[in-house]
């Protein structure tokens, strides 16, 4: 087990890259963990071939940690698991408008190229948001080239936000909770959305939380309401939870834990084997709870706006 001593079956879902002894040559191959049954690793290649390695043949192993191109794709995955109910493209620029019920549903994904100059792709964004009374905002990948254009021509960044991964395998192992009292449905309850947003979700925001193909909302009853929510969407191998709430006066007692555990366990039924969420990098209390769970940061982004925009807030 020497050679696999830097992996786990906690691992399984995660990008891995191993060295292995064939014929007596080295050999490195990099792919998702896909199972881990004692005897053997199956690790799926980029191009889909599925390798089965024995254990007996890894000299060396670890996880690979995000590259810039993997943040990018999983903003893609992130963008489809919220869905915007008013979308258009511009090259690779993904508008989105949800009448302005979240920043993250109501900027540009850009996702690759525009097809365009750097200022026609900025004027056309303007002009698709003004028709829609919105600002122009451009969600940025901390790092990326987009986001150095923006910050060289004076856009101004929003608080960043932290996204961040786990393998499924990993937090289910963490967290000891049994989510007994834990209820999934296929749509929010009025209860559900009573609580999410402190109850202020318009159509708009009701079709961003149910318009994603394979989504569940959990819930934890009370005689009066519920306690915690939680919201989970699928797109394999990744699950997204969204709008983990708890009632003030019920936190700090497990609510959270059970809820993901939850949502978790269902996205493991659908196919899922990594987990993402979002959460404000300033908010030392959830991601604290978070990298109990075993999640780390993924990458970072902003939300960024022309100066002439002086309002603010959150993706």
């Amino acid at each position: 087990m020497r050679g696999v001593s830097h992996l786990s079956p906690a691992d399984v879902g995660a990008r891995v890259t191993i060295r292995r002894s064939l014929d007596g040559r080295p050999t490195d191959l990099v792919g998702d963990l896909e199972s881990w049954d004692g005897d053997a690793l199956a690790i799926r290649r980029r191009d889909g071939e599925l390798v089965l390695v024995p254990i007996g043949e890894v000299v060396t192993g670890r996880v690979v940690g995000p590259s810039m191109r993997a943040a990018i794709e999983l903003e893609g995955v992130a963008a489809r698991g919220w869905p915007a109910p008013d979308s258009e493209w511009l090259g690779e620029w993904w508008m989105r408008a949800a009448g302005g019920f979240t920043s993250r549903a109501n900027a540009v994904r850009p996702l690759g190229s525009p097809g365009v100059d750097t200022d026609e792709a900025l004027r056309v964004a303007a002009a698709w948001y003004a028709q829609r009374g919105l600002p122009a905002r451009v969600q940025c990948v901390v790092g990326a080239s987009v986001d150095r254009d923006l910050r060289r021509r004076g856009w101004v960044a929003d608080p960043g936000v932290s996204v961040m991964t786990a393998t499924i395998a990993r937090v289910l192992s963490s967290n000891s909770i049994h989510p007994d009292d834990v209820v999934l449905r296929g749509e929010p309850s009025p209860e559900w959305l009573a609580l999410f947003r402190g109850g202020e979700v318009p159509p708009s925001g009701v079709a961003i939380l149910t318009g994603a193909p394979t989504v569940t909302f959990a819930s934890v009853p009370t005689g009066s309401g519920v306690l915690a929510i939680g919201r989970a969407a699928v797109e394999k191998p990744w699950v997204g939870l969204t709008a983990i709430e708890v009632l003030e006066g019920e936190r700090r007692r497990g609510h959270a834990r059970a809820v993901i555990a939850a949502l978790l366990r269902w996205a493991r039924e659908q196919g899922a084997m990594r987990v993402y969420l979002e959460v404000l990098a300033s908010n030392a209390p959830a991601v604290a709870l978070y990298e109990s769970l075993g999640f780390t940061e993924h990458h970072r982004y902003v939300c960024r706006h022309s100066p002439d925009t002086s309002e603010a807030s959150s993706c």
